[in-house]
């Protein structure tokens, strides 16, 4: 516990001017204010005495605290001013300070830690600012961090002293974090929140000291590996220096074959960033650097993994080393079983050996892969996805995924092995690798053959290829699918337990049934699905879309040949019409998407897209099949169109609507009127969102990962990758060499329509007439 802290007058003017300065709006009322919070709820064990009276608090009522929120704003200073910051807007909620009040009796034991924490002059400053955060934050109407702030005045309620309320905060930071765990509840990041609340409660009572952040191995690996090679050439006289950056880390350590990453397309730095050709000498230049590049690298990539690739065994060939290894690993002749346990982790994980002995060399804290439960006392197997995170509170308790992290359970006789850290040896492997080699006649066997045996397991033979990537922890930058998409749990844990009980075919029935039990252990709780973090529950899209119609039809019937509604109804139609394209094609939110009427081939029911927004040739870009329901909406906007501009055009020929550019193809499709300057434009992201910024905040391409996670499970998954141009280089499906055939893309059509019938999409009526 702290000792009981005397203030003086020179000591009560440091602390409060650090925390609110002195060039800090109205910081003497302000200082008043701290003065009498902290002295509203006394307490015996942090006696925090102000022995100077501040007079100026009756001066506090006067202050406009919406003036006071704009100029902090405005100067950026809310860091600096962000306990003014704080209480103004608390003040804002709660009105008047009372001591009867349980808000302002929890702000006075939050005040004193902030307090207590500012005395102590170190680092632990920085929390100040976390603090005033996680309580502003807590005060908009929607942010899911109003539970913290509600249960921490509950908590201050029953509480006589801040020593008493901590360990109530830390048994609901624990409770939070098991629920988001779990899937109980959605994940908010609370815990984390909360987290941050509970480490500053106790630097201030239990007088914990600075830590600061440590890095791991894996941190400095990354950054050791990141090298920089300069070179001077002398050139008719004149010395250019040659700078080539080079990053070994993610081709030693990811879990993708040699053969892959040997074709990854790293970006070639410039001579000099500042150099700025002519658009087509530049052009030129990019487009023969790029042929160039992909015809040599990619001329080694392995992709379709045929019987000639030396890298895999047949299942028959897994099934038996498993059981090799296996009766090896549990036979009691068995001395050193360390070498054997790491390729049976890498035959049951997917994981490169490397990256399992790194893990098994640290501390259970401090795994990456192999994750220990406290609250299940196991061991288990957790691959996370490389997902943006959804920072949008708003839209946390809407997501689809829980977390990006598939769990997987291990035979125990493994998690026996991996409870403690231990140092592997380069030599067990090889000791164990020497083993099976004899055994089974295999004298190439090598690591890469168990590295990925899982991988060919789940992708050849149970023919899931989206679900071998994610089990196996493919990087996404080699497997795009991975980025966008939400998937569902059950089906993941289903086919890794079909994969388990595939390459336990060779062992007896008793050690089969028995490794199939342990791995049958559900490890994901209630998590129903994984992955995107963009991806919404299909109810929230069903209203998003619902709002959206309404609002497009709310002006039928009552324009009354006003102007200005005529615009707004024009522009909620355009909107509408923008993320239904969306929906239902999944391209890229780029500018002036989906692009020219010309590009839609109606009778042919296809649409040319080219949706990078700088493409090496023009030619690039690829086909999108056109739904029923797409097709009538882009019929019936092309008949309204036609009559805004019979009635708009007359009334403004200062700024008319470009109806015959458009129907000529030398303009976008879709067009928003904008104000500023007065006139039509093509559509934009940043105007959809400008149009929406009262109504719903999302990532520009969310629906690119809606449609993903839809489609995934309803279609092969290549014409998905064909769909979106993922397709890996060279196996693009309109490549030139390619078998496929533009009605195989047809196939998609009927599910697209089913999409829109599961959103409960229809066809909007919008009158310009009656």
């Amino acid at each position: 516990m702290s000792q009981t802290k005397l203030f003086d007058d020179v000591t009560v003017r440091r602390v409060l001017d650090k925390l609110i300065p002195i060039d800090s709006p109205h910081y003497m009322q302000m200082h008043a204010l701290v003065a009498h919070i902290i002295s509203l709820v006394p307490d015996d064990e942090v006696d925090l005495v102000f022995s100077t009276t501040y007079e100026n608090l009756k001066g506090f009522t006067d202050i406009d605290c919406e003036d006071v929120i704009k100029q902090i704003i405005r100067q950026g200073k809310t860091v600096e001013w962000a306990v003014s910051y704080m209480l103004i807007v608390f003040y804002q909620v709660y009105g008047e300070v009372d001591i009867n009040n349980n808000a302002w009796r929890f702000m006075s034991g939050y005040l004193k830690v902030m307090v207590m924490i500012t005395a102590r002059h170190d680092k632990h400053f920085a929390k100040i600012d976390k603090l005033s955060v996680r309580v502003r934050m807590a005060l908009r109407p929607t942010d899911p961090q109003r539970r913290i702030l509600d249960q921490l005045i509950s908590i201050h309620a029953q509480c006589d002293s801040l020593s008493s309320c901590l360990p109530y905060i830390r048994q609901y930071e624990a409770n939070v974090k098991q629920e988001e765990a779990t899937g109980e509840t959605a994940n908010q990041y609370l815990g984390s929140k909360i987290g941050q609340i509970r480490l500053a409660y106790e630097v201030a009572i239990d007088n914990k000291a600075f830590i600061g952040k440590t890095y791991t191995e894996d941190t400095k690996r990354v950054k050791s590996a990141q090298t920089v090679t300069k070179t001077v050439a002398h050139i008719d006289g004149e010395s250019l220096q040659r700078i080539l950056f080079s990053t070994k880390q993610s081709k030693k350590h990811s879990n993708v074959a040699i053969a892959e990453n040997i074709a990854d397309d790293d970006e070639v730095p410039l001579l000099d960033n500042d150099f700025k050709p002519a658009i087509q000498i530049a052009k030129s230049s990019e487009l023969q650097q790029w042929r160039l590049k992909n015809n040599h690298q990619h001329a080694r990539r392995n992709q379709f993994h045929f019987p000639t690739n030396h890298r895999q065994l047949s299942i028959t060939g897994y099934q038996m080393l498993f059981a090799t290894l296996w009766q090896r690993f549990i036979s009691e002749n068995t001395e050193d079983k360390i070498g054997y346990a790491v390729l049976l982790l890498s035959l049951l994980s997917g994981l490169n050996i490397d990256s399992i002995i790194a893990d098994w060399q640290c501390s259970r804290s401090q795994r990456k892969y192999f994750i220990y439960d406290s609250t299940c006392k196991i061991s288990r197997t957790a691959i996370t996805i490389d997902v943006t995170t959804n920072t949008r509170n708003h839209l946390l308790a809407h997501r689809q995924s829980y977390g990006s992290t598939f769990y997987r359970a291990l035979p125990v006789a493994l998690q026996v092995m991996l409870e403690g850290k231990l140092t592997v040896s380069s030599d067990e492997i090889k000791s164990a690798l020497s083993y099976a080699k004899s055994q089974l006649d295999l004298p190439a066997l090598s690591p890469q053959h168990i590295e990925v045996g899982l991988l060919v397991i789940i992708k050849n033979e149970l023919k899931q290829p989206l679900h071998a990537d994610l089990i196996t922890g493919v990087d996404v930058r080699h497997s795009s699918a991975l980025y966008y998409t939400s998937t569902k749990t059950v089906e993941l844990e289903q086919n890794y337990i079909k994969a388990v009980e595939l390459i336990t075919e060779y062992c007896n029935d008793e050690q089969k049934a028995l490794l199939i039990d342990e791995c049958s252990v559900p490890m994901n709780g209630h998590r129903s699905h994984i992955g995107s973090d963009m991806a919404l529950k299909t109810t929230m899209c069903q209203q998003f879309f619902n709002q959206l119609a309404v609002s497009a039809e709310s002006f039928n019937g009552k324009l009354k040949s006003r102007i200005d509604r005529y615009i707004a109804q024009f522009n909620s139609y355009s909107i509408w019409l923008w993320h239904i394209v969306m929906i239902q094609t999944g391209i890229r939110p780029v500018r002036h998407a989906p692009g020219l009427p010309h590009q839609f081939d109606l009778k042919r029911r296809i649409l040319w897209v080219s949706d990078k927004e700088e493409r090496h040739a023009q030619s690039d870009g690829r086909l999108i099949p056109l739904s029923k329901f797409l097709i009538t909406a882009i019929q019936n906007y092309m008949t309204y169109i036609e009559q805004f501009a019979a009635i708009y055009n007359p009334l403004c020929p200062a700024a008319p609507y470009p109806i015959n550019d458009i129907l000529q193809s030398e303009r976008p499709l879709i067009q928003l009127y904008k104000k500023n300057p007065k006139g039509f434009t093509s559509i934009t992201p940043s105007q959809v969102r400008y149009q929406l910024q009262d109504f719903f905040s999302h990532q520009d391409n969310w629906l690119r990962h809606q449609l993903r996670s839809m489609l995934t499970g309803r279609v092969t998954d290549y014409l998905i990758c064909a769909l979106y141009g993922h397709e890996h280089p060279n196996q693009e499906f309109m490549h030139p060499m390619s078998s496929s055939f533009i009605n195989q893309l047809h196939q998609l059509s009927p599910h697209l329509d089913a999409i829109a019938t599961d959103l409960h999409l229809k066809q909007i009526e919008v009158r310009l007439y009656g």
